[in-house]
């Protein structure tokens, strides 16, 4: 099928005729066909591209919003996704929950980094430069809007927090204010009066020199609602386990705000978390819960957490990954 083809089938199933662009991953060849594959078996979710590139070919940077068609190595169209999110960042700050969306590999930053490195580096030497490792990558995150087959269906996704939407998590926290309920899963949020220093320290507990003394590397994510963007939850990732974490705190905690509960939110965030807890090099996840959660209890068992033991008022289970 040519773009012309398809994207014709797109507007003729009722969606709007607008601007887009046709293009396969990597310009094209072998890897093209790859990673059309991983996006659609749904692991691949995310790409990136050098900011120098941008500046060499005289092309503006992509935006949320921005529609594309994508080939394969022949010219052929297979699915039209839409940008969702994009994030200019140093190569070496990029987070591993970007690798992990790109979906290529074992999903690890490290594969991540060894594979840009050797694709962003022609770029580079377009500029008449050396590959700079602290050089800034424009990352993508995007959906797939067609066809329905491929499409993306799931009510809410994850991603990590930015700065630029600190009002929204002053919002966020209110409420909960508002409804005299526990913020679980949002670390420091609850008293952190700066919103936006507190995404930035968020986005750096990869590291473990960001880390607070008793504290392991984590990823903590927002749940967001794809119809409208609404957040309706966050859910923290710790990426290993000490002996607090072992005993009562495991290796996931996730709220969902009050005022969207009881929509199957939490049950879908956990799910949505166990696959990126896996490529962590994680085989299990400890998960617990109040024996009065009732609510909370219901999502681990429906993510098939086994339960073990109960210690000092928390219940613990484990899922298999």
């Amino acid at each position: 099928m040519t773009a012309g083809d398809l994207w014709k089938a797109y507007v003729d199933n009722g969606n709007k005729d607008e601007k887009h662009e046709s293009w396969a991953f990597c310009g094209g060849g072998k890897e093209a066909d790859e990673l059309l594959s991983l996006v659609k078996e749904g692991k691949k979710r995310g790409t990136a591209s050098s900011l120098i590139a941008y500046s060499v070919e005289n092309e503006p940077v992509p935006k949320v919003g921005d529609k594309s068609i994508i080939l394969d190595s022949k010219n052929r169209a297979h699915l039209i996704i839409v940008t969702r999110k994009v994030t200019v960042t140093p190569f070496l700050q990029v987070h591993p929950y970007h690798g992990y969306l790109e979906g290529e590999g074992d999903r690890t930053l490290k594969f991540w980094r060894e594979v840009h490195e050797i694709f962003f580096k022609p770029d580079y030497e377009a500029a008449g430069k050396d590959f700079d490792p602290m050089g800034e990558a424009v990352l993508e995150e995007f959906d797939v809007i067609y066809p329905p087959e491929y499409s993306d269906k799931d009510e809410i996704y994850l991603t990590l927090p930015v700065g630029d939407e600190s009002e929204a998590y002053r919002e966020y926290r209110e409420e909960f204010k508002a409804f005299s309920s526990p913020m679980d899963g949002t670390d420091l949020l609850s008293v952190t009066e700066d919103t936006k220093e507190w995404v930035e320290k968020e986005n750096g507990m990869w590291r473990k020199e960001n880390l607070r003394e008793g504290y392991v590397p984590s990823t903590l994510l927002v749940a967001k609602r794809r119809k409208d963007e609404r957040m309706v939850g966050m859910i923290n990732i710790r990426h290993t386990l000490n002996d607090y974490l072992l005993k009562c705190g495991g290796n996931i905690g996730y709220s969902v705000r009050p005022t969207e509960r009881g929509k199957g939110y939490g049950k879908k965030m956990l799910s949505l978390s166990l696959p990126y807890l896996k490529a962590l090099g994680n085989n299990r996840a400890l998960v617990t819960c109040n024996v009065t959660n009732e609510a909370s209890r219901r999502i681990i068992t429906s993510n098939n957490g086994v339960y073990e033991n109960t210690i000092d008022g928390i219940e613990r289970y484990w899922i298999e990954l």
